[in-house]
């Protein structure tokens, strides 16, 4: 199963995947493995939120999410205690991008999601990690945001693939929110 969540989520940062996978049950099947956390391995979790991330950056994604058979909410929620701070960046982002769903906000209110993130962000401003409470912060104010007039998520104009000649260095600015620590100020990817 480990080897399966690597490849899949490695593979699903292609448009054409994602699409697939989505319209396979790769979204249900991540949420139901997420349910049982706490029996997978640090790799099985972080690779499978990290999928999950991926697939609702997608309207199909996060349609898939919107049944409450899903319990997109409560595997997430989940994972906003993990121990690895990766794990708790990749379920903010699911966060944040599924609760732009009006069903999603009044399914993660009635459990009572916004008292518990203010209490999170309690606890990382008390751990000196304004990062993940600046994290927070931004899913506590998507909660009481109306929604969105539409979902434009697929259809941008970007075309999935690569450049002709890649640059042999790409230096990628700092997102405060969203780094770890100061090590994370300029990251470099590796030539493609």
């Amino acid at each position: 199963r480990q080897h399966l969540l690597g490849c899949l989520q490695k593979c699903s940062l292609r448009r054409v995947v994602q699409d697939e996978a989505i319209s396979g049950g790769a979204v249900e099947w991540t949420l139901s493995v997420l349910h049982d956390a706490d029996s997978l391995s640090q790799y099985s979790v972080e690779y499978a939120s990290a999928l999950l991330l991926n697939l609702t950056l997608r309207t199909a994604g996060k349609d898939r999410c919107e049944p409450p058979r899903a319990r997109a909410l409560e595997a997430l929620v989940e994972l906003l205690e993990h121990d690895k701070t990766q794990v708790k960046q990749y379920a903010h982002g699911s966060l944040y991008s599924i609760l732009t769903r009006e069903s999603l906000k009044v399914r993660a209110k009635s459990l009572g999601l916004e008292e518990m993130l203010d209490a999170l962000a309690d606890v990382y401003r008390s751990q000196m990690n304004a990062s993940l409470a600046a994290q927070i912060d931004c899913i506590s104010q998507l909660l009481n945001v109306p929604p969105p007039a539409s979902d434009i998520s697929d259809t941008e104009d970007e075309p999935d693939h690569f450049p002709q000649q890649p640059p042999t260095q790409l230096v990628v600015p700092p997102i405060e929110v969203f780094a770890e620590g100061p090590e994370d100020s300029y990251d470099i990817l590796p030539t493609l």
